[in-house]
């Protein structure tokens, strides 16, 4: 009798489900290449805001520039090990479920309207380009396109106080470039900031569908990590999206939330008011063992049954199952977009 598949295609014989199913496989959690934006290393400066705001990623920008939870690989391996390409949702036993645009805007309140975010990916001359940019690009010669987000931190750091308009734009570009690689377009290492995302400010006046542009990537990245299999296999995209939107719907490695820390909203409460990550802004540090708990989310997962499911996790102050409630109004844009 053949052997039924339980993929398609490309990915059939090299999915990690495949794997752990027929041949007990037991694979170590998968590396972030996802980072978190440090305000000590990276701190905002409010004369970006103008131009920030111009580019409609002024809410996200609000939100990781403060703060983001502590990511958790196990849970997200967990989850990876349950992805299924063609149909870019997760398998469960409780059934499919998947990251949409409605979660893109509740969470990140990234703009979902706009113009594809499209660049070309030609790299002549970049390091010119760069300057005209930002004013400064790195000097090493086999240096690929881009810069190390060290180089970007010893760089743009602080503004100058006496910067002229010119040159804060500069700095806010260099900002922009930072913070949307390392937490929503991590390249293959981690470690670079790459070029073409920094062409994409070279304008103020565009405003892109960066919450469609975000979640195509985290789809691409789920589909080639769940056939990642070798030593140091590891993942990149929004994982902090991810990590956010697992647990405001499943139990399983969600993390005890606690009294929200107070919130700037800089005056401006329709753009800058939290969204529904406040609700993880501060959380019971867990300890445990990785390996432990790998496999421990793994077969909670196995278990998870539709009414341990919060389906619909979106309310106006609600604590989807948490037992936190908003500290503060929740962002317009998220409640605007609420139902794409």
């Amino acid at each position: 009798m053949e052997e039924q598949s339980i993929l398609n295609g490309h990915y059939d014989q090299r999915h990690r489900g495949r794997y752990i199913a027929e041949k007990k496989h037991v694979f170590k959690w998968l590396h972030l290449r996802s980072k978190e934006v440090h305000s000590k290393k990276m701190p905002y400066d409010e004369r970006y805001t103008p131009y920030i705001q111009r580019t409609g990623l002024l809410p996200f920008v609000q939100l990781v520039s403060r703060s983001t939870p502590h990511m958790n690989p196990c849970l997200i391996t967990a989850l990876v090990d349950r992805w299924r390409p063609e149909t870019h949702s997760f398998h469960l036993p409780c059934g499919e479920m998947t990251v949409t645009l409605q979660d893109i805007s509740m969470i990140f309140a990234l703009p979902i309207k706009g113009q594809p975010v499209c660049m070309s990916s030609d790299s002549d001359n970049w390091r010119e380009v760069m300057i005209g940019l930002i004013g400064k690009a790195p000097t090493q010669e086999k240096m690929s396109a881009g810069a190390t987000y060290k180089w970007i931190q010893e760089n743009f750091k602080k503004c100058p106080e006496d910067a002229d308009e010119e040159v804060i734009q500069m700095y806010a570009r260099a900002y922009l470039w930072y913070v949307i690689s390392r937490t929503l377009f991590s390249d293959g290492t981690g470690r670079i900031a790459s070029f073409m995302w920094l062409t994409l400010f070279a304008e103020w006046g565009y405003m892109h569908s960066w919450g469609s542009a975000a979640l195509a990537y985290l789809y691409r990245q789920l589909d080639e990590a769940c056939c990642r299999t070798g030593k140091g296999a590891s993942i990149g995209g929004p994982m902090v999206l991810l990590t956010i939107w697992s647990w405001l719907r499943i139990p399983v490695g969600r993390p005890i939330p606690m009294k929200g820390k107070p919130w700037d909203d800089h005056g401006n409460s329709r753009l800058r008011a939290p969204t529904w990550a406040y609700l993880w802004d501060n959380t019971e540090v867990f300890h445990g063992e990785s390996e432990e708990c790998y496999l421990r989310y793994t077969n909670q997962l196995d278990l998870l049954t539709p009414e341990k499911v919060e389906w619909e996790p979106y309310g106006t102050r609600g604590n989807v199952g948490t037992g936190v409630w908003f500290q503060a109004d929740l962002n317009r844009k998220c409640m605007q977009e609420a139902h794409l």
